[in-house]
């Protein structure tokens, strides 16, 4: 099979060179022809003017893709002279096959049509005008005989051109596609970065606040109680860094210049039993698993958390059918780890890409602490979600 397909792929990827050998291959068919043709008594041997118009006949083939109408006239009107002459036998049959199977292959169907019954009409005229003059019997089935001929293979042309346009139609329908779920995809990324800075905004305002009411706190107490001040102090240098650390992300994801709207306060970890409790109402039990040293994190590192498993879950509620879910929270020296397990339906709980949700936004949500997000169906059946947030760079 493969010592077929690399002649092939050849043809397609030379096709005047292809074209140029079958033009030799007819000419070599065509002169042999000619050769052993027997000189019937009323007919003219062939001469100079003969050999030129055997071997010109064949030459228009070369540019049966690029001009098939114009290859199948050139060559019907150097056959003419070659049948009103009278030479011995035609050289020109499978030639003209090639050309009419080119003509329904490369021009469109009304224009191929039009030409196809043009020239078989001209030629049929000629040699049955050719048979009458030299009083010569034409069998009544040779009309009918050529026209089921030439017109299977007209047919087998147009059939060609057919599959090609059907199969060039599906691959722009797919490019279009392609076209339309890349740009879902990026406006999806774009929906959920605008999100996310959004509820990171509220979380920098938010300690800004802490940060001034602190300060309001150590300027009064300063001269008094020292000691108390520099508590205040201590907070509102700790409350700054985490601040500067969000507002980093804050400018990293935020795209446009969209007005941030007010939202609720931020969720947290501290939140999952009310998110878990929700969950067992629906139908999907939850079971919670802390590991490591359990400390508070950044407030956007753990509202983050908190969304990457929020969207988990809800897409196991969705597509998980029956099923149970684990959600693990492993606290490491420097990240947390994150995961969300199901024994549903497996590859039928993946999350979808669209309109922000699923593992577009729960990938841009981790990629914004420096993690990995990965998700797909587990080998003992169900769906899992891990992901892993960078906690090195909170302080």
């Amino acid at each position: 099979m493969s010592a077929f397909r690399r002649p092939v792929r050849w043809i397609r990827a030379h096709p005047r060179a292809a074209d140029w050998l079958l033009v030799l291959l007819l000419e070599a068919i065509a002169i042999s022809a000619a050769i052993w043709a027997e000189v019937e008594i009323g007919q003219r041997s062939l001469g100079g003017l003969g050999w030129f118009l055997v071997i010109a006949m064949n030459i228009p083939t070369v540019w049966r893709r690029t001009a098939p109408v114009v290859a199948l006239w050139a060559t019907v009107a150097i056959t003419m002279p070659f049948w009103i002459l009278d030479y011995p036998d035609d050289p020109a049959g499978p030639n003209l096959l090639v050309l009419i199977y080119s003509l329904a292959a490369h021009a469109g169907r009304p224009r191929s049509v039009r030409h196809f019954w043009g020239a078989f009409a001209l030629m049929t005229g000629v040699l049955v005008a050719g048979a009458i003059s030299s009083q010569d019997d034409l069998p009544w089935f040779a009309v009918p005989t050529n026209v089921i001929i030439f017109g299977t293979v007209w047919i087998l042309g147009d059939n060609l051109r057919t599959r090609r346009q059907y199969l060039a139609e599906l691959e722009e329908k797919a490019a279009r596609t392609e076209q339309q779920q890349a740009a879902e995809a990026e406006r999806a990324v774009a929906e959920e970065r605008t999100r996310t800075a959004r509820e990171l905004h509220d979380v920098v305002a938010h300690s800004m606040s802490v940060m001034v009411v602190q300060a309001g706190a150590a300027r009064r107490v300063i001269d008094q109680n020292p000691a108390q001040a520099s508590e205040a102090l201590a907070a509102i240098e700790e409350t700054g860094r985490e601040s500067l650390t969000e507002m980093r992300r804050v400018l990293g994801v935020l795209r446009g210049n969209e007005d941030l709207a007010e939202l609720a306060p931020a969720p947290g970890l501290e939140d999952f039993d009310r998110l878990l409790q929700h969950c067992d109402e629906a139908g999907l039990p939850v079971e919670l698993v802390v590991t490591g040293a359990v400390r508070r994190l950044a407030v956007g590192l753990e509202m983050n958390a908190y969304r990457v498993v929020q969207e988990s879950l809800t897409n196991s509620l969705k597509h998980a059918g029956p099923a149970s879910a684990v959600v693990h929270l492993n606290y490491l020296a420097d990240a947390l780890e994150v995961s969300v397990t199901d024994d549903g339906r497996g590859a039928a709980a993946q999350p979808s890409s669209q309109g922000g949700q699923g593992l577009v936004g729960m990938r841009e949500r981790v990629e914004a602490y420096g993690g990995e997000l990965n998700a797909g169906p587990r080998a003992g059946g169900g769906f899992a979600v891990g992901a892993i947030f960078r906690t090195g760079n909170d302080s």
